[in-house]
C-alpha cells in the first residue's frame, strides 16, 4: 500500500485567517528583524563618531526602530489587503445571465 505523505503546508481555498501560531511566528519574526537593523545601524554610528554627520544621519534613521518593531509586531491583522466581501460576486443556483 502507497502511503500519503503529509504535506506541511496544505492548499489554502479559503478566506480564513492565519492560524495564530503562524500570526505569532510571522510577528517576532518581523520584531527581530526590526530590532537587529536598529543595533547594527546604533553600534555603526558609534563606530563612526568621528564623523558626527554621518552617525547622527544613522541615529535618525535607525532611532525610530524600536517604535515601529512594537507597532508592527502587536498588529494582528498580518493580511494588508482588504477581505473579500462574503456574499458579493456569488450568484445564486438556477439563475442565469439570459433572465
Amino acid at each position: 500500500m502507497r502511503r500519503r505523505r503529509r504535506e506541511r503546508n496544505p492548499v489554502v481555498i479559503t478566506d480564513a485567517a492565519p492560524s495564530f501560531e503562524e500570526e505569532q511566528r510571522r510577528r517576532k519574526r518581523t520584531y527581530a528583524v526590526l530590532m537587529v537593523v536598529h543595533l547594527v545601524g546604533f553600534t555603526a554610528a558609534g563606530l563612526l563618531a568621528h564623523h558626527w554627520v554621518l552617525a547622527l544621519m544613522i541615529i535618525a534613521v535607525t532611532g525610530a526602530l524600536p517604535w515601529f518593531a512594537v507597532v508592527l509586531a502587536n498588529d494582528r491583522s498580518g493580511e494588508r489587503e482588504p477581505r473579500r466581501p462574503v456574499g458579493r460576486g456569488r450568484r445564486a443556483l438556477g439563475r442565469s445571465d439570459d433572465e
